[in-house]
């Protein structure tokens, strides 16, 4: 994943996740580039729900 794929990602999390979601989104939002991987690597979830291939993740990535 890009940068840009990671960050969409957490925002999407941020935004459409429950809580516990969107607080983790949040700390990877405020991660350096080291501590977002380390997230992104234990929560897998996170990116089969909110990912780059996601709809949540495109609507908010290009909005018309």
């Amino acid at each position: 994943m890009t940068d840009s794929d990671i960050y969409w990602t957490f925002v999407s999390a941020s935004k459409y996740g429950g809580s516990f979601w969107q607080r983790l989104a949040d700390a990877g939002l405020a991660a350096d580039t080291q501590n977002k991987r380390r997230i992104l690597n234990e929560f897998h979830e996170l990116i089969e729900h909110y990912g780059p291939s996601k709809g949540l993740h495109q609507l908010l990535r290009n909005p018309k």
